[in-house]
């Protein structure tokens, strides 16, 4: 798998804008950004009007039965699918800078929408996505580009639906969302010999529980490009009001680029040997509650849990 190399990852980044943990939460908007401070790492988001993950959430996304869990993962942040639109097709710049009615159209292979309602956000929950879609129409209202760019393939996301509080801010949102992050990790990753802190986040090297015994992971956990609005989680996870939280997250394989080389025989001398696929099931199983998330595999596909 052609997984993230460190410049990559940073890059990636740097281009896609009820706990004891939430004391403490800071909040400074300055043009749509945010930090949030959670235990000793600090945040920062992005809570702008014009985000894809903003509109596709605004009412309760109502999934098709043949959905998949990257299918809804890539739904709730307002992406479409690679079987409607193939990798390279979608942006970050996309993802964190368009109206509803683009949303819509990146989310639905009917290009031709002539408004963005309530019931057009509900036909494309049912109708487009895990749903037998043919792409043309897709493409069409794309911009293409190069893959490298297309957050779907680069970057993954840990998603956090947070129920409405009382007195809480997206700060104090963005703050739970990340301790659940770190929390998963944590316990997911053991044996940690070497991490390594980015402006953009930390790389960790541990290892992780497989089908084959514990193998070599380094993950990469996001403290920058945050994505967060004001909507509601999807319907069968209870449709209730939500603050919707995505944290970038990723990994470095043997097969990195020639960047995470270069990064590896400088720092961490060594990579990662286990596939996204391996990564996501053994972060399933210590998946928090109103969470989801996808590792971004240009070779085989996103895996994702839902």
């Amino acid at each position: 798998m052609k997984s993230i190399g460190y410049t990559l990852i940073a890059a990636a980044i740097a281009s896609l804008g009820g706990c004891a943990t939430y004391d403490g939460a800071k909040k400074a908007q300055v043009d749509g950004l945010g930090m949030a401070q959670s235990a000793s790492v600090q945040y920062e988001f992005r809570a702008a009007d014009e985000m894809t993950i903003k509109h596709a959430n605004s009412q309760p996304q109502k999934f098709a039965s043949t959905a998949t869990a990257t299918d809804k993962v890539f739904a709730v942040m307002g992406m479409p699918s690679l079987k409607a639109a193939p990798a390279g097709s979608f942006t970050g710049t996309q993802l964190r800078q368009s109206t509803k009615e683009e949303t819509i159209r990146y989310m639905s292979t009917d290009s031709s929408r002539p408004s963005s309602t309530g019931k057009d956000l509900e036909a494309i929950g049912l109708n487009a996505i895990g749903g037998d879609v043919g792409g043309a129409g897709m493409v069409l209202s794309l911009v293409a580009g190069s893959p490298k760019f297309d957050p779907r393939i680069t970057q993954g996301y840990v998603v956090c639906f947070m129920p409405k509080v009382d007195g809480q801010d997206m700060a104090a949102a963005v703050a739970g969302c990340g301790a659940k992050m770190e929390a998963m990790f944590a316990k997911t990753v053991v044996d940690v010999t070497k991490s390594y802190d980015l402006p953009n986040g930390q790389f960790r090297l541990g290892k992780i529980e497989t089908t084959a015994g514990m193998k070599a992971a380094k993950v990469f956990m996001g403290h920058r490009g945050i994505l967060a609005a004001d909507g509601y989680a999807p319907v069968d996870r209870g449709g209730f009001p939500a603050l919707i939280v995505a944290i970038p997250v990723g990994h470095e394989t043997t097969n990195g680029s020639a960047s995470g080389s270069l990064f590896d025989s400088m720092v961490l001398k060594t990579r990662g040997e286990v596939t996204s696929e391996q990564l996501a099931t053994a972060l399933s199983k210590n998946l928090p509650k109103d969470t989801a998330f996808y590792l971004p595999d240009s070779e085989r596909g996103p895996s994702a849990f839902y």
